[in-house]
């Protein structure tokens, strides 16, 4: 692929820098306790001087400031995640300015199929897929290769992906601002970084298509679903991987699997065991929240028994006459936007049970959306009043 220069001069225009900025302040009115923050509305009120200083603090040499590290649970990994917050300003707005140029050249070599931190690629353009072809290619998805990489973006060194930038990037300037923001690794948490983790798996993806073992592929970030109509191609196509991981100081998980699918669309209940045992027919693929039948889609049974969970504790909550917060509300319907995806008439009449849920939630949510646009205004006209009060020198983000 020939090398991509002259990326700096767009890099530092008015117009790239600009829309960084309303990328930025569009997701960040508001920090933790509903708090307004006032880093946000700084930039807003004084948005060309930004600019200005923005050009300046890159052309100078931009030098990253100390993450805010915080370790989360993820429930839907279901382990501890190290999270590295960087600083709003100036690093998040380089962050945005930055990838924006860079995108049509990391587009250009993206798969089709890889999915995950990329606008207009959830886990839906994956699941669609894959329900296709469990559907329309019985011989092509008779066995899956199933497997993610082991602490992938903590292993994720940042020469290799350094190396990786090289083979797509010719302007230096460009590559030694890359340097400066993943020289202490690829950090959960930067926007930049679930980027370059895409790019740097590229060449994986187009080894894994022309090694002719695989009939279909989808990746999710860094979790590998292959179907294929031979168990020991597969077999020889994890070699290939082991090998590509192995020279860019990575590795598969040791849960990775090889397994034959499930045959055909159950029409009629299963045989009684004999002597307690029956021979298993194949096992459903698995990935990206659901599960994959020959016709048909079925949630996971960990997402399912979380989506049960929530409604119970806000139907508890309503009988107690106690507040519903917005925060619930909005992970109610996000848990319940899973199930519209998948075979669930009978699923939803016994969440349902006759109740307008998702009317009622959605009333909340509004009615919370409303109330945030009024503080922020209300907001935005006190510091006005503030400003034109106060001298110059005491115009300082907060």
């Amino acid at each position: 692929m020939k090398r991509v220069g002259k990326l700096f001069e767009k890099l530092i225009s008015d117009e790239n820098l600009y829309l960084a900025i309303d990328e930025v302040n569009r997701t960040h009115h508001w920090k933790t306790h509903h708090r307004p923050n006032g880093c946000t509305a700084w930039v807003e009120e004084t948005k060309d001087e930004r600019v200005k200083e923005l050009r300046q603090i890159i052309i100078d040499g931009f030098e990253p400031k100390p993450p805010t590290v915080t370790r989360r649970w993820d429930p839907s990994a279901r382990k501890w995640r190290v999270v590295s917050e960087p600083a709003q300003w100036p690093d998040q707005y380089v962050h945005h300015a930055l990838i924006q140029v860079l995108q049509p050249t990391f587009m250009r070599g993206m798969d089709y199929y890889c999915c995950g931190s990329i606008r207009g690629r959830g886990p839906h353009h994956g699941r669609k897929a894959i329900e296709r072809w469990m559907k329309y290619d019985k011989r092509g998805t008779k066995y899956e290769f199933s497997g993610d990489i082991y602490h992938f973006y903590e292993s994720l060194k940042p020469e290799v992906v350094m190396a990786r930038m090289r083979q797509l990037i010719r302007d230096h300037r460009v590559l030694d601002l890359i340097w400066r923001i993943i020289k202490n690794g690829i950090q959960i948490g930067a926007y930049t970084s679930q980027w370059f983790a895409n790019v740097t798996l590229q060449p994986l993806d187009q080894l894994i298509r022309q090694s002719g073992f695989a009939a279909h592929y989808v990746r999710y970030m860094d979790n590998l679903t292959i179907l294929g109509p031979n168990k020991r191609k597969l077999f020889r196509l994890k070699k290939l991987v082991d090998a590509w991981l192995t020279d860019h100081q990575l590795r598969l998980k040791d849960d990775w699997q090889i397994f034959p699918t499930v045959k055909d669309t159950p029409k009629a209940p299963l045989p009684e065991p004999r002597n307690g045992f029956t021979r298993p027919k194949g096992r459903l693929p698995d990935a990206v929240g659901y599960r994959y039948g020959r016709g048909y889609t079925i949630p996971r049974k960990h997402n399912l028994l979380r989506t049960k969970r929530a409604i119970a504790r806000y139907r508890k909550r309503r009988r107690q006459r106690k507040r519903i917060t917005a925060g619930m509300a909005s992970s109610i319907i996000s848990r319940l936007g899973q199930l519209k995806h998948c075979n669930n008439y009978d699923l939803y009449r016994i969440l349902f049970k006759g109740e307008r849920l998702v009317r009622e939630l959605k009333k909340i949510i509004r009615a919370n959306n409303k109330k945030e646009k009024l503080t922020w205004s209300m907001y935005l006209e006190r510091r006005k009043s503030w400003k034109s009060s106060k001298p110059k020198a005491a115009l300082t983000p907060t």
